[in-house]
């Protein structure tokens, strides 16, 4: 557990006087992640509002709306429902499957407006992708002529299903177990929210015995790169990269 656990609970040494922060970083002492005191600092909204997020775990009740978030951030959203869930569900479907438990999604009045999933290991899930979930996309959307006639990015997760590798780097399997992706509505305008969400995630990831973390993206995804890089993930060594084309970013917590 982090310092801030110890501290309060176990040294009997400290007066309350001593830590400043009051309720909030009382609080804060006692998530189990060390090295998150960057996820702490919150930049104060330009314009107050009174809006109101809640961040709970995911529900397999809330398997649709997700999807339809995770199509709206990566402007997938097409007539046809069939072909907006393809991307959906090669980006986070395993996740929500195969470990909900470490799902977490934030509402507002409207809704749902973001999300962070995440596994534990990133080889047994890739393992557990390749014999319960990829056989079963590869059937539900098989691989034919009819698929030229699709938008690129629905070709693309087709081709992914039809082509998946669970093979992870050692290295990464060492020093960054787990993976995590997030996404935010852009109608969240408070930075803070994402922060939080993560920190939910990595909590409970911490919990379970793990302390680090890694997501990958299109090395041409600079919009993603600066999100997670304000998270406090980092550039995996390129030298370590196994696939051209991709970017992986990792974090310790």
């Amino acid at each position: 557990f982090s310092n801030g656990w110890k501290e309060t609970f176990m040294s009997g040494e400290q007066e309350p006087w001593v830590f400043r922060g009051g309720l909030t970083a009382d609080l804060q002492r006692l998530i189990p992640v060390d090295s998150g005191n960057d996820l702490f600092v919150y930049k104060a909204p330009e314009v107050p509002n009174s809006k109101i997020y809640t961040i709970r775990p995911y529900l397999p009740s809330d398997e649709e709306a997700v999807y339809t978030v995770c199509n709206q951030i990566n402007n997938c959203t097409t007539s046809s429902a069939v072909a907006d869930s393809y991307l959906s569900v090669r980006l986070i479907g395993g996740f929500l499957t195969l470990s909900p438990e470490l799902c977490m999604i934030v509402e507002d009045e409207n809704g749902i407006a973001g999300y962070t999933v995440a596994t534990l290991n990133v080889k047994s899930y890739n393992q557990k992708m390749a014999i319960s979930w990829i056989p079963e996309l590869r059937m539900k959307y098989p691989l034919d002529n009819s698929i030229s006639e699709l938008p690129q990015n629905v070709q693309d997760a087709i081709q992914y299903f039809h082509s998946f590798i669970p093979d992870v780097s050692e290295q990464l399997c060492r020093q960054h177990p787990s993976k995590l992706i997030c996404g935010i509505l852009s109608s969240v305008t408070d930075q803070s929210i994402c922060k939080r969400l993560v920190t939910c995630v990595l909590a409970a990831l911490r919990a379970n015995g793990s302390f680090g973390v890694h997501t990958t993206m299109l090395a041409t995804d600079k919009e993603s790169h600066e999100f997670y890089g304000k998270l406090g993930f980092v550039d995996l060594n390129p030298a370590h990269e196994e696939y051209s084309g991709i970017k992986t970013m990792c974090r310790s917590f």
